[in-house]
Order: C-alpha cells, then structure tokens, then sequence
C-alpha cells in the first residue's frame, strides 16, 4: 500500500512559526514534551489494562526509552503506551489538539494586538508535540494501538504544509518518534547530555525513562513531595534538599504540605541556613520548582511567594494546572493567585508556631 498524502491545517505552517520563535527559549524542552506525552500514552495504557483483558501486550512494561544513533543523526523516543490507530495518527497529529490552529493563531493574534503575549492563551491547547521541529528536519512517527486486530502505521513530516501516513511495521503496542536531528541540533544525540534533561525536566515522571539502552532508569519516578510525610526520614528530607540545592548545611527548616482544598497541591519548602547563594549550588535565582502532576513547567517561579519570603527554597505540584505546551510560562491566572495565598498562609502560620512553641529554632529563621 502506497503512502497517503495529506494536507496540515492550513493554519498549522503558521502555528509552527510561532510555537518555534514565540513561545519556547530553550530548544532542549522538545525532548521533556515528548516524554510528557508519552507519559500520557503511558497511563492511558494502564487504565486500560484495568478494564480491557483483551489489550495487545496486557502485560507489557510501561517504559520510555531514548536512544540516539550518531551515525544515522537520528534521535528515536519511544514508549509502551496506548499507541495510535492510522486515524489517531491523521486526527491528532495532522490537527492540533482537536481545538483547531485557527482557533489557537486567532487568539494569539488577538492577545498581541492588545500588547500581550502568546504565553497567555496556550493553555487551552495542546500542542506540545510541534515543538519537535525547533531541532528536527524531518520527524517519523510509528505507533501501533491497543487494538489487537489493528496493524501499525507511520505518520511522517518535514514541518511543511504535509504529511503522509503509511502501513508501517511495529510488533509491539506503543509508539516510537524517529527524530531526523538538524545540523545545529547534534548535541542531542549524546547520551550525557539527554541524562541532563531528563533529569532537570522528567526526573518525577512515574514511568523508568531508560536512555542508550542503559538497563537502569535515568528518572528518580518518586516524587519524594507526594509521598506521606509520616513514611520520610529526616534524612530522606535532607538529601533531597542537598540534591536540590548543592548545599550541604542543613536547612534551618521545612514544610511538607499536601493540600486538598480549595485546591489540590503538594508543596515541599525549605529554609536554607545562609541566605548567600551557594556558589555551586543548582538554585541560582530566587523562586520554587512548578511542576503540574509531576512535570516541571517552570524553573523559578517567583509568582508563589510574596517578596519578603522569597528566601524559602523548594517545590510545589500542582494537579490542577493545565499541561500547556508553554510549560515555561505560566500565566498570572486565579489558580496561581489561589496557590500564593494558600501557600504563603502556610508558611506564616507555621512561623508564628515556631516562635511560641520553639524560639530557638525561629530566632535563626528570623535573622535570614
């Protein structure tokens, strides 16, 4: 069977251009929206296995694996997931997120004319995969779903106005993306450097992200925040900050929170010894960790505590921020106003304890 033809949205040439100079910084986050998304696949396949006995690969492991080839200038992330069906690969690669590029260029439009920017729109769409295209010439996708009967098929593209979908061979359940690496995209195919991001923006994800064919996972899965404080040795609290920060004086203090209402979050803060920055350390501005169910979108986010408490170190998940494809900004919304007051309330309650309950403790607290 020959290759099908097909036509992107007319608007998506368009989406492109501004998904690569417009919202993203930093190219290296393709690689962390690519594993986000399979992350997705990922637990769509394990509620399935739940429900449906007769799934291809039932039993199969969830996984993500990343393996670059020097040689071919191809980088290939590939998972276990649900996988895609031909229409799958037409309807959610060949459109953006079924709420239409017109829709998502339109309202960016919109927002510039009145001075604002792209950042504050992007939430209601996804369309993290694009963003592929900031290092990729051409892309390959090869995904065969959950249906037992159903064959595998291959989505693939220059970043043009067209892609083409083909009968494909893949034996197991799952997707794999071949990334065809532009010239000045090569540092992505060394294994130290996609270790690097994957643990700056991935290191939570729930499933083992394997890279190079390495037998051990690169991700630490567990998210030490989300787990039951009861459950945490001291210890554990202070080699995860020691992780987190490169200092090695223990901190003064820490707050481990999980809240369920207004809004549901987990928060892990830190007060450090010293002010003063550890020259080495990872943290080198001021502002907390974001992550939305486990994915980081922001690196400092100084939006969640007011100024005078802008000392305090750590992180906070979200399960209700949307997974955007603009992960690095996180617009001004109520939820955001809804964490800054839930959080630095926390904070100043807890404070005023430790002054009657432990002043020895605070005094330091205080002088920071």
């Amino acid at each position: 069977m020959t290759a099908e033809n097909h036509q992107f949205q007319a608007e998506i040439k368009q989406l492109l251009n501004i998904l690569v100079h417009s919202l993203y910084t930093d190219r290296e986050i393709f690689l962390r929206e690519l594993i986000s998304n399979a992350s997705d696949a990922l637990n769509r396949a394990q509620f399935e296995a739940l429900t449906n006995p007769n799934m291809l690969d039932s039993s199969a492991e969830l996984y993500i694996e990343v393996k670059a080839d020097e040689s071919a200038g191809t980088l290939t992330i590939s998972d276990s997931g649900i996988g895609m069906t031909r229409d799958d690969l037409i309807n959610n690669l060949g459109t953006i997120a079924r709420s239409g590029a017109k829709a998502f260029v339109d309202a960016i439009k919109a927002n510039q004319s009145a001075g604002s920017t792209a950042q504050n729109v992007i939430g209601q769409f996804g369309v993290g995969f694009y963003s592929v295209f900031m290092v990729a010439d051409r892309v390959r996708v090869v995904s065969r779903s959950h249906h037992l009967d159903d064959r595998a098929y291959a989505w693939s593209s220059d970043g043009g106005d067209t892609f083409t979908v083909e009968p494909a061979e893949r034996d197991s359940r799952g997707t794999d993306i071949i990334i065809h690496l532009k010239e000045d995209a090569k540092e992505f195919l060394q294994n130290y450097r996609l270790k690097e991001i994957v643990k700056r923006h991935s290191d939570y994800i729930a499933f083992p992200i394997y890279i190079g064919g390495e037998e051990t996972p690169t991700n630490r899965q567990i998210a030490i925040w989300r787990q039951d404080p009861k459950e945490l040795t001291d210890e554990q609290y202070e080699e995860f900050y020691r992780l987190y920060t490169l200092d090695f004086e223990k901190p003064l203090f820490r707050l481990h929170l999980r809240i369920d209402s207004p809004i549901q979050f987990y928060a892990l803060l830190y007060i450090p010894a010293s002010p003063e920055r550890n020259v080495f350390s990872l943290r080198k501005q001021p502002g907390l960790k974001l992550y939305a169910r486990k994915v980081l979108i922001q690196e400092y986010t100084t939006d969640l505590l007011p100024e005078y408490l802008q000392f305090i170190q750590g992180v906070v998940d979200s399960e209700d921020l949307p997974l955007s494809v603009s992960r690095e900004s996180v617009q001004a919304t109520r939820l955001m106003a809804n964490l800054k007051k839930t959080i630095t309330g926390r904070i100043l309650t807890e404070l005023k304890r430790l002054a009657k309950s432990k002043p020895e403790v605070y005094k330091p607290i205080y002088k920071t």
